[in-house]
C-alpha cells in the first residue's frame, strides 16, 4: 500500500493532486468536534478546542500526499488539524492534572495511534469545564451600553408622544419631532423627489442597491462556512475549482457598486441643488457635506461596534463561540476608536472588528475627496469630465505601479479556503489593495464622471435611448456584469507579474464602467422591463436600510456558525438556508435600528446644527 501511495505522489508531481474519496478519507480528518453540550452537561465535563500541526518522519508516504494535496491552491491546509474534544470522556485514560496538557497529549496519542504522526500544538483556543465562569463577565462598559440604548429608546418615546399630542397649528419643535417614530416611518416609506422628474428617474438605483446587498450577504455566508468546523471540507475544496465559484472568488467586486453610487448621488444631487443656489458649488459647502455624511453613518456605526464589544459575547454559547464571537468582541474593544474615526482599514488591519466595516472607512475617505472634486469642478461640466478622466487614468496607472512594485494582487489571485478561514489575516494584498482607498478610487471617479455626464446631457436635452451605440452597449451591459466576474476563471492562473498587476488595476474600473452603462440605461428607461423591476416601490425601504443591513448581517452570519454544537455540513442547501436565515434576521433587526437610531439621530443632528 505504501508503494502505491509513493507512486501516486510521483505521478501527480507537477500538477494539482486529485484524490479519490477513499484516498481523501485516508488522510487525518481535518476537523473533529465532540458534542459540546453533552460534554459540559456532566458536572465533571471538560472541553478543549485547538489547532495542531502534523509532523511526520522523513519519507512518510501518507504525509507526502498530505503535503502535496495541501499545496493545491483551492484546498485547505491538511497539515494543520483542528480539534474540539470532550477531554473528560475522550481522554479519560490520560493522567494529567492540567486540562491544557491533557488535551495536547490526547490529540498526540490519537494522531500517533491512527496515522503515525506527531501533533504539535499550534493554537489553543480554550479549555473549560462545566464550572468555568464566563471568560468575560459583565463589566462597566456593558452597563454603559445599556444606558446608551435606554437614552435612545427614551428619546424615541418622548418624540413620538410629542408628535401625537402637539398642536398641528403651532410650529413644531424640530429637535423633538425628529425622534418621532411616525416621522421616521414616513421618511422610510415615502418618496421625496419633490416632483423633480430627474430625481424620480433614479428609482432603479433602489433596486440595484437592494440586490447588491443580497449578494454581499451571500458572499459572507460562504466566508462563514469556510471559517467553520466542517464535516465535509471536501465539498468546499471541490466547489472552489468549479467555474461558478468565481461568483465568490471574483464577485467581491460587486461592493464597488456602492462606492460608485455614493459618489454619483453626491455629485448629481449637488449639481441639481446648485440650480436654485449657486453657492451649493462652493468649497464652503464641503464641511456641511462631510458633516451630513458623518451624521448619517456614525450613530449606527457606534451602536453596532458598541453592541459587538459588549453584549454580543453574552448572547449565546457554543464550541466556536470563544474563537469567533469573543475574539471579535475583544478586537472591537481594542480598536473602537479607529472604527469611529474611519481609519480601521489602516490601523491593525489584521484585527477584524466587523470585517465589512472596511467599506465604511474607504467610503468615508473617498466621499470627502468626491465632495471636494464636485465643488471645485462642478461649475464647468466639460472641464470636469476632462479633469476627472485624467485623474481616472492616473489612478489606474498608480494602482498598476503599486501592484507591480509591491507584488499586490486582486482578490481573485489569492482567495483560498485557508485564507478565507483566517479572514485574510496577514495577506498584504487584502490590506493594502482590497481595503485601501486607492484601490477603490477609480470607482469613485467613475461615479463622479457618470453624474456630471448625466446632468449635462439632461441640460442639453440629449436622449441616450435614441443613440444606437448606447442601446447596443446597454443591451450588452447586464450580461457583461456576470461575464466579467465569471471570466476570472480563465484569468486566475496567470503567473506573469505584469499580467497580474494589469488585472488588479483594471478589474474594478472595468466592472464599474459596465455598471455605469447599465445604470444610465435604467435611468433613461431604455428597457421598460428592467425599469419596472428595479423601480418597484418595495426596493425603496430596503435600499434606504442599506447601512443597518451592511452593519448587522455579518453578526448573524458568524453567530449561526458559532452556536453549532457539532460539525457543520457544507452543501448548497445548507448554504442557502444559512443565507435565507441571515437575510430574514438582518431585515427584522435592521428595521428598528433604522427607525429608532439612524433616521432620528441623522435628522436630530441636522436640526441641531442647521
Amino acid at each position: 500500500m505504501g508503494v502505491l501511495w509513493f507512486l501516486f505522489v510521483i505521478l501527480a508531481a507537477g500538477k494539482a493532486l486529485e484524490l479519490t474519496n477513499e484516498q481523501y478519507h485516508q488522510m487525518p480528518q481535518l476537523f473533529q468536534l465532540d458534542d459540546y453540550e453533552r460534554c459540559l452537561a456532566n458536572r465533571r465535563g471538560a472541553f478543549c478546542l485547538g489547532s495542531f500541526n502534523l509532523v511526520a518522519p522523513p519519507y512518510n508516504h501518507l504525509f507526502d500526499i498530505i503535503l502535496k494535496f495541501s499545496e493545491a491552491r483551492y484546498n485547505f491546509n491538511h497539515t494543520r488539524i483542528h480539534r474540539g474534544y470532550c477531554v473528560s470522556s475522550r481522554c479519560s485514560d490520560i493522567d494529567e492534572v492540567s486540562l491544557n496538557r491533557k488535551f495536547v497529549k490526547c490529540v498526540k496519542n490519537i494522531t500517533q495511534t491512527h496515522y503515525g504522526f506527531d501533533a504539535k500544538l499550534s493554537t489553543l483556543d480554550y479549555c473549560k469545564t462545566s464550572k468555568t465562569p464566563p471568560s468575560r463577565p459583565i463589566d462597566g462598559l456593558d452597563i454603559a451600553f445599556i444606558y446608551f440604548c435606554g437614552v435612545i429608546l427614551l428619546m424615541n418615546v418622548i418624540g413620538t408622544i410629542y408628535d401625537f399630542t402637539r398642536n398641528p397649528d403651532h410650529k413644531p419643535n424640530r429637535c423633538l419631532l425628529t425622534w418621532s417614530l411616525a416621522e421616521s416611518w414616513k421618511r422610510l416609506t415615502n418618496p421625496y423627489e419633490n416632483g423633480d422628474p430627474r430625481l424620480t428617474s433614479l428609482n432603479p438605483i433602489n433596486g440595484m442597491k437592494a440586490i447588491s446587498m443580497y449578494l454581499v450577504m451571500l458572499a459572507h455566508t460562504l466566508i462563514a462556512y469556510n471559517m467553520s468546523y466542517l464535516q465535509n471540507p471536501q465539498f468546499l475544496e471541490q466547489a472552489s475549482q468549479h467555474p461558478l465559484s468565481m461568483l465568490l472568488h471574483n464577485g467581491s467586486v460587486i461592493v464597488q457598486t456602492f462606492i460608485l453610487l455614493s459618489s454619483f448621488l453626491l455629485a448629481y444631487n449637488q449639481l441639481i441643488d446648485s440650480e436654485k443656489d449657486p453657492k451649493k458649488l462652493s468649497l464652503r459647502e464641503l464641511p456641511r457635506i462631510f458633516f451630513n455624511r458623518i451624521a448619517r453613518i456614525t450613530p449606527l456605526n457606534v451602536f453596532m461596534v458598541g453592541l459587538t464589544a459588549t453584549w454580543w459575547r453574552h448572547m449565546s454559547d457554543g464550541p466556536l463561540w470563544i474563537p469567533f464571537i469573543e475574539k471579535e468582541c475583544a478586537q472591537c474593544r481594542d480598536k473602537w476608536w479607529a472604527q469611529f474615526l474611519y481609519i480601521n482599514n489602516f490601523i491593525e488591519p489584521d484585527k477584524k472588528c466587523l470585517i465589512q466595516t472596511w467599506f465604511l472607512a474607504v467610503d468615508m475617505q473617498l466621499y470627502l475627496l468626491a465632495g471636494f472634486l464636485t465643488l471645485t469642478l462642478g461649475r464647468s461640466p466639460r472641464r470636469a469630465v476632462k479633469v476627472l478622466s485624467c485623474l481616472l487614468v492616473c489612478a489606474i496607472i498608480a494602482n498598476f505601479i503599486i501592484a507591480y512594485n509591491w507584488n499586490l494582487k486582486a482578490i481573485l489571485f489569492y482567495t483560498n479556503p485557508e485564507l478565507i478561514r483566517n479572514q485574510f489575516a496577514g495577506e498584504p494584498s487584502f490590506n493594502f489593495m482590497y481595503t485601501a482607498p486607492w484601490g477603490s478610487l477609480p470607482s469613485s471617479l467613475i461615479g463622479l464622471i457618470a453624474a456630471i455626464l448625466l446632468y449635462y446631457r439632461q441640460q442639453v436635452n440629449f436622449k441616450p435611448e435614441e443613440s444606437l451605440i448606447f442601446r447596443i452597449l446597454y443591451r450588452c451591459s447586464v450580461p457583461s456584469i456576470f461575464i466579467w466576474i465569471l471570466s476570472g476563471y480563465f484569468v486566475k492562473d496567470i503567473s506573469s507579474p505584469i499580467g497580474i498587476a494589469a488585472y488588479t488595476a483594471l478589474e474594478r474600473p472595468v466592472f464599474c464602467l459596465i455598471i455605469v452603462v447599465a445604470m444610465l440605461g435604467f435611468i433613461n428607461k431604455v428597457d421598460s422591463l428592467w425599469w419596472q423591476f428595479l423601480s418597484w416601490n418595495g426596493w425603496r425601504p430596503l435600499s434606504r436600510m442599506s447601512l443597518p443591513i451592511l452593519l448587522v448581517h455579518w453578526s448573524y452570519n458568524l453567530t449561526q456558525i458559532a452556536v453549532k454544537t457539532n460539525l457543520s455540513r457544507s452543501s448548497i442547501l445548507e448554504h442557502g438556508g444559512h443565507w435565507l436565515v441571515t437575510i430574514f434576521m438582518t431585515y427584522v433587526t435592521s428595521l428598528p435600528l433604522h427607525l429608532l437610531i439612524e433616521l432620528p439621530m441623522t435628522q436630530f443632528f441636522k436640526a441641531l446644527f442647521s
